[in-house]
């Protein structure tokens, strides 16, 4: 990691897809709100089978609850495999300012302004980030040279997103 004279932190690592799919069920475990967030996500996909079942315009019968229960727990567990699938494990680039995250990975570059962000949170492994959009961001804290500088990077990241 290196402090820039921009005021902002770089990063570079990679992760494996074990290790991915590893610290999103490290997240649910130590993070009380991440574990909210995706139960949300999973229950708003339960609500939607409901409304395509058309229940709210007659009434519930058991057989739309336990329906709605299946896509919930499917996407419940349906997340670690799409995130095993579909995580990027090519090196990334992450850096952060007082505008937000940058990310860069190959070509492909993305940026999320901290107004965005829904959650920061040390689960001792690695720092999660999660993004409105759901998008995450888990940093081992293998990328950073020792506690401290760990530490450094979330006092900073605190700054930000209380400045905004």
């Amino acid at each position: 990691m290196r402090l820039g004279a921009a005021n902002q932190m770089t990063i570079k690592y990679a992760l494996t897809r074990v290790e991915i799919v590893r610290s999103f069920f490290q997240s649910l475990g130590r993070s009380p709100k991440f574990l909210a967030m995706i139960l949300i996500y999973s229950a708003a996909l339960a609500v939607f089978s409901l409304a395509t079942r058309g229940v709210f315009s007659r009434p519930l019968a058991l057989r739309d609850v336990m329906v709605a229960l299946a896509w919930m727990a499917g996407a419940f567990v349906f997340m670690p495999l799409w995130l095993f699938i579909r995580g990027k494990t090519d090196e990334r680039t992450l850096t952060v300012s007082r505008e937000g995250i940058s990310t860069e990975i190959g070509s492909h570059r993305g940026h999320v302004p901290w107004k965005k962000v829904k959650l920061v949170t040390d689960t001792r492994r690695h720092v999660l980030i999660v993004s409105a959009t759901g998008n995450a961001f888990l940093i081992p804290t293998r990328a950073f040279q020792g506690s401290e500088q760990q530490a450094q990077f979330m006092k900073a990241i605190d700054h930000w997103r209380d400045a905004r």
